[in-house]
């Protein structure tokens, strides 16, 4: 994979980074990723990722012969063509940690322009997650649809090691505090995150 991504655009809520360039595999669907500069380390949620043309207004044409063949002959094939093309990452804020604190609230600044964007660790997953409380910014943003709260539960569970049956059954009732309104978007969820 490239180098890491960095952050190109920043809001409280929500930020947006890019890869030098096209990848395979950017980071997946509910990853928590974590900006570690500035005045804390701001954990957020993959909502969204694109790749496409660097320039908009010139799209993407595929090379004559490409029929028949995967993405990756055709890019090993034409190597001019990975440098114009990006992969941009959404992520909506969850979270922050400042010392040995971790807040499940909207970091106090947005994180810095450029600063580099890494997965979250086991250990800043499980401090964030541990009471669930973080499911209350996903559930409030409009950018977070049903698949990324589950997907970003089955993931954040997967930082608990054995106890992940605990935090998952933590999550199911946070999700219920805050969907009891809600009965169909709740199930949705749950169905998303069962195995």
């Amino acid at each position: 994979m490239n180098e890491a991504p960095r952050v190109v655009a920043a809001g409280l809520r929500q930020f947006q980074c890019a890869y030098d360039g096209y990848v395979e595999a950017p980071y997946e669907l509910g990853r928590m990723v974590a900006v570690r500069e500035g005045s804390c380390t701001v954990l957020g949620i993959v909502v969204d990722s694109a790749s496409g043309p660097e320039d908009p207004a010139r799209p993407l044409q595929p090379p004559s012969g490409a029929g028949g063949r995967t993405a990756a002959e055709v890019l090993a094939d034409n190597p001019h063509i990975r440098p114009l093309l990006t992969t941009a990452v959404t992520v909506v804020a969850c979270g922050h940690i400042q010392g040995e604190d971790a807040r499940a609230t909207l970091p106090p600044m947005p994180p810095p322009l450029l600063a580099e964007v890494a997965e979250a660790n086991p250990e800043e997953v499980a401090h964030l997650a541990q009471d669930a409380a973080f499911l209350s910014l996903l559930v409030a943003s409009p950018a977070c649809d049903d698949s990324v709260i589950a997907a970003a539960v089955r993931l954040a569970a997967t930082a608990f090691g054995p106890g992940s049956y605990a935090f998952t059954v933590r999550a199911g009732k946070e999700l219920a505090r805050l969907l009891k309104a809600e009965p169909a978007r709740l199930t949705s969820i749950i169905r998303g995150v069962a195995p």
